[in-house]
């Protein structure tokens, strides 16, 4: 079912103009022509847009995640790089500030307990999401033409020990280790995307996929959002046009930017992608569904259901006022079965989890309900 479409602060539809826009928006050198995929726009339902120019009072921006209830955008353009803006669920101005070390950030990645970040080179950086501070600088070995622009974890590479897939425009992707260390390549030729954002996706039927924030096309429609299979690089045929959706009407440029996964987004159940569109006039920030709710549960089907402590270390209690065994899987924030198993009573050990956000799926009595964990 189609969900209703939250339109936030659209400042160049209402015709509002913000200065010298046009010219922060940041191209692929050599742009392909339209492409020839099928537009398979309706499997999509779009969620949210948030124009984030408005919030921010600037454009230049790439970067985008949604993580712990906010947005995290960051800012690449010569003027002022090395900025970052937090903003509130509903896309409200919070705080700009800077991260020493870091400057023109174009993507933004998790896995579920630092924050990762590529600045179109070699080099990606692990950043402590409480302090703002760099903890670990990861340098990227690899015989492609891959680099950090794009940059999306994924917990299953390296045998389940988690790495990275990268790319930058019309070259290479290829995936790394946590340090750095080159597992897979996919050619230029394969994989046919102007790879600007990606994220990995292990929680869709069918997959996995890794979705391409992909700036094939030509002005103003270059905000497409295509799927590869990470086995292959080939396209599957199934693409997302930012520019059909009519959001972004009244736009000069509709130009891909960071894109994100996520499955905190406020007010919905399940998965989502957030993407940076590099619009002019305004900068917007989009969300498309990818999933309703995770493994089919339904978050409020389960009366009473509740966690505690929240957040946990060691073990948590699975409260509900049902009786009976408790089926629990517990989830990482890419969607990764992390605990699969049967409870009798109410507590679960979690001390298998690193610290992290979790969703905890119970069912009881053939009813079944999902929450989020923190464990610390």
């Amino acid at each position: 079912m189609m969900k209703k479409l939250l339109i936030l602060s659209i400042a160049f539809a209402l015709g509002t103009s913000v200065s010298n826009y046009a010219q922060h928006a940041e191209a692929a050198p050599q742009v392909q022509g339209n492409s020839n995929t099928e537009n398979t726009n309706a499997l999509f339902d779009l969620i949210s847009v948030v124009d984030v120019g408005a919030s921010t009072g600037v454009n230049g921006l790439a970067a985008v995640i949604y993580f712990n209830d906010q947005y995290l955008v960051a800012r690449w353009d010569a003027t002022q790089s090395s900025e970052f803006y937090r903003l509130d669920n509903n896309g409200g101005f919070i705080e700009s500030f800077t991260i020493p070390g870091l400057d023109g950030t174009r993507s933004i990645t998790t896995d579920g307990t630092s924050l990762y970040m590529g600045t179109a080179g070699l080099t990606i950086y692990e950043v402590d999401p409480v302090s703002m501070t760099i903890d670990n600088i990861i340098n990227i070995t690899t015989t492609s033409s891959a680099s950090a622009r794009m940059l999306t974890y994924d917990s299953t590479l390296d045998g389940g020990n988690g790495g990275f897939w990268i790319g930058n425009f019309s070259n290479d992707i290829a995936s790394v280790d946590m340090d750095g260390n080159e597992l897979s390549v996919i050619p230029a030729a394969t994989h046919g995307t102007v790879v600007y954002g990606g994220a990995i996706d292990n929680v869709s039927p069918g997959g996995p996929f890794l979705w391409i924030h992909d700036q094939t096309g030509a002005a103003p429609s270059r905000d497409f959002v295509t799927q590869l299979n990470p086995a292959t690089g080939a396209q599957t045929g199934v693409k997302y046009d930012f520019t059909s959706d009519g959001s972004s009407n009244g736009a000069t440029d509709v130009l891909a930017g960071g894109l994100a996964i996520t499955d905190e987004l406020d007010g919905h159940n399940g998965y989502a992608l957030v993407g940076m569109c590099q619009c002019t006039p305004s900068n917007l920030v989009f969300a498309i569904e990818l999933t309703e709710d995770i493994a089919g549960v339904n978050d409020n089907a389960l009366a009473n259901f509740s966690l505690s402590p929240n957040p946990a270390s060691g073990r948590v209690n699975i409260n509900t006022t049902v009786a009976g065994e408790k089926h629990v899987v517990v989830y990482d924030v890419l969607g990764k079965q992390v605990i699969n198993t049967t409870v009798a009573g109410n507590e679960l050990n979690i001390s298998s989890l690193k610290a992290g956000v979790y969703m905890v799926s119970v069912t009881q009595n053939e009813v079944s309900a999902t929450k989020k964990l923190i464990v610390q």
